[in-house]
């Protein structure tokens, strides 16, 4: 049996297929890696993109409401100066619920805090009607929904912007913190 081998067959040796196999396949990994490399530096260049563009976007009308809320009994105090109107307020309302970012990780972050728009809209709408009443024994009491919705937005921006390395306003961290809906009796 031993000569037929070495007469009429061919041998192969046996570590060749298995090299090649191996090789082929170590071809195929990294070929594989490769291409996803682009995909994920594409990636991450869009969700930064996305967030740079919903900054753009949401700074200036929560800057705008921020310089609002600024002082003690902020509301009450712009009301009284006719610095501000339920309708303008409404405004921003309308203008936070009109962002909706291409991103669908940055839409479920900017759902809750778009809401708390609406919380304070209708805080103060309940305000005015309550000062022209003289009863403010019915003001809506959301500030723990729009504080835990604030801070869920910063948290959720925060994480989003780490990931794609995206730099956040310096003063993102304070949102949440302050006065949300100031007692209409100075307190």
């Amino acid at each position: 049996m031993r000569g037929a081998a070495r007469v009429g067959v061919r041998c192969r040796p046996r570590g060749r297929p298995r090299a090649l196999a191996v090789s082929c396949l170590c071809a195929v990994a990294l070929g594989g890696c490769a291409s996803q490399t682009p995909s994920a530096a594409s990636t991450g260049r869009a969700g930064l993109a996305a967030i740079e563009r919903y900054l753009h976007e949401v700074e200036p009308i929560r800057l705008a409401v921020n310089k609002l809320l600024e002082g003690a009994d902020p509301i009450l105090s712009a009301y009284h100066d006719s610095r501000i109107s339920p309708e303008q307020f409404a405004a921003y309302t309308v203008e936070m619920a009109a962002i909706a970012p291409t991103n669908a990780q940055l839409r479920a972050v900017n759902a809750p805090y778009a809401h708390t728009y609406i919380f304070e809209d209708s805080y103060l709408s309940a305000l005015t009607t309550g000062l022209a009443e003289r009863d403010l024994d019915s003001l809506p009491d959301t500030q723990s929904e729009q504080r835990a919705a604030i801070i869920q937005w910063r948290t959720g921006l925060t994480v989003l912007a780490r990931a794609a390395g995206a730099p956040l306003p310096a003063d993102l961290q304070e949102a949440g913190r302050g006065e949300i809906a100031p007692s209409p009796d100075g307190s």
